[in-house]
């Protein structure tokens, strides 16, 4: 799988040159950032990083963050990036399944878009709240079953070989069953985005801003984004909890 990222990273990064790339690019750091509290010198695991979108986007507010993938290709991009801007992030390679840190190395952990292409999902969410201290946040952004851009994936990846066909996508109440699943995590809050097509025609692009909004507005289960922030308990025999 990781070197089928190694051959998108042109294409991942010119998606983020494009009007709807950069609409849902916004929308998202806006439902992420809206769950998570104050980063200011919290050392903060961006658990499969890809090229370092969110990565850098972390640093700016002020995390020092690990940026973690299995892509090697994927990674010196978001290196480069990261010394463009004068930033010095940490980079490691490896996979969201067997994690290379000790237990409780992180303030947060993030999982951006990572998770749905992990077939050990259980595994893996297990590795991500081992690594988090008591106290410290996780959060989990994945694409939603019920969306037009899910059913777009779907459709295209019965025509063209793809890394879709391997997805299993989940719902929302998929998600909170693989999270229930983690006793230790506590008050999950929940956010969404992209309540519009996937269509790249400019003149439509320019509308979606309003749509977006009404989607929010109406609360519909068909956005395309699903995140979720949760809380590791200070204490699992005594029921505390971080709020």
């Amino acid at each position: 799988m990781a070197e089928y990222f190694d051959k998108q990273v042109a294409a991942y990064e010119r998606w983020y040159t494009t009007p709807l790339g950069q609409l849902a690019d916004r929308v998202e750091k806006e439902a992420v950032f809206a769950l998570l509290p104050d980063l200011t010198g919290h050392r903060v695991l961006d658990a499969g990083c890809g090229t370092g979108n969110f990565s850098l986007a972390l640093a700016r507010r002020g995390a020092k963050v690990v940026g973690l993938d299995r892509s090697a290709a994927m990674q010196l991009t978001a290196r480069q990036k990261a010394l463009n801007e004068g930033r010095n992030l940490l980079w490691v390679r490896s996979n969201l399944s067997q994690l290379p840190f000790a237990e409780s190395s992180f303030d947060g952990v993030v999982c951006i878009l990572a998770l749905d292409f992990v077939n050990e999902r259980q595994a893996a969410l297990q590795e991500l709240v081992r690594v988090l201290r008591p106290g410290g946040f996780l959060l989990i952004a994945m694409l939603n079953r019920y969306s037009l851009w899910t059913l777009k994936r779907t459709i295209r990846a019965w025509f063209i070989p793809s890394l879709w066909r391997q997805v299993h996508f989940l719902s929302r109440r998929d998600l909170e069953r693989l999270l229930q699943r983690q006793p230790e995590l506590t008050k999950p809050r929940w956010e969404r985005a992209i309540y519009f097509p996937p269509l790249q025609s400019p003149r439509l692009v320019y509308y979606y801003p309003y749509l977006e909004r009404l989607g929010k507005k109406l609360w519909t289960p068909l956005a395309a984004f699903l995140a979720v922030a949760a809380y590791k308990r200070l204490d699992t025999s005594k029921g505390e909890s971080q709020t």
